[in-house]
């Protein structure tokens, strides 16, 4: 048989193809092209498609991580709520003595703890006696997700308010903070301890004094084995007291 002269000097060029995926290639191929002849083929074949289903949602679920870790949050704000108009949100305003009543963990049926879970800000006032606060219930429905205890409130209230006023671009639209507070009023919050929008600022974006948060404003204290975050004394208000003087 005579065969080409040019077939001995002919060579076959070199895929990039891993032998990995070559075999896995070729075992799709097989299983799609060929009916199972038997339970252990159908069986393995169900196994695979949902292991490439799941490495399918694994892939989409690192580029949707890696994307979120490198844009900064207030661009993804801004893709948000850029471009819509400002709207009204009712926000509530609580008393310190309500407040404080949260500042502690779960203690009653039906409370549930904290949204951010490890990264509570209770977990970080002593580092002894570290716990997960309870939500901070606001006046209104029970929202069907839990919340933020009032320490992680404050905390966010507080990072999103100096970043609208000191780190343009500044996002304009929406409110930042969950509820407010009342300072200047007897057994409520000292004003040097409390955020207030300035008149110039965006004011409907916080419409009330937010509390200010601070690690070393807070202490942990134990009581019938229950932990709770007390705030320092010098953040309430107190009117001064009026000296008598005796008549002459």
């Amino acid at each position: 048989m005579q065969v080409p002269s040019d077939w001995t000097t002919r060579k076959r060029h070199r895929t990039n193809r891993s032998r990995g995926e070559t075999s896995r290639k070729k075992s799709r191929w097989v299983h799609e092209q060929a009916e199972p002849t038997s339970l252990e083929d159908m069986c393995n074949g169900i196994c695979e498609s949902i292991l490439d289903s799941k490495q399918q949602q694994l892939d989409q679920a690192m580029n949707l991580d890696t994307i979120l870790s490198n844009v900064p949050y207030q661009k993804i704000l801004e893709n948000l709520f850029g471009g819509t108009p400002a709207t009204q949100c009712h926000v509530p305003v609580i008393t310190k003595a309500y407040e404080e009543s949260f500042m502690r963990e779960c203690v009653y049926q039906g409370e549930r703890k904290c949204v951010m879970g490890t990264e509570c800000e209770c977990r970080f006032v002593d580092r002894e006696n570290p716990f997960v606060g309870v939500e901070l219930r606001l006046p209104g429905p029970l929202p069907a997700t839990p919340q933020m205890c009032a320490l992680c409130s404050r905390k966010h209230t507080q990072k999103m308010y100096y970043d609208m006023l000191y780190r343009p671009p500044a996002i304009h639209t929406g409110v930042i903070q969950r509820y407010g507070v009342l300072c200047s009023v007897e057994n409520e919050y000292n004003p040097n301890y409390v955020l207030m929008m300035p008149p110039h600022g965006p004011v409907h974006c916080m419409p009330f004094p937010s509390p200010v948060h601070g690690r070393n404003n807070y202490t942990v204290q134990v009581r019938s084995a229950v932990r709770y975050v007390v705030q320092r004394a010098e953040v309430g208000f107190r009117l001064p007291s009026l000296k008598t003087t005796s008549d002459a």
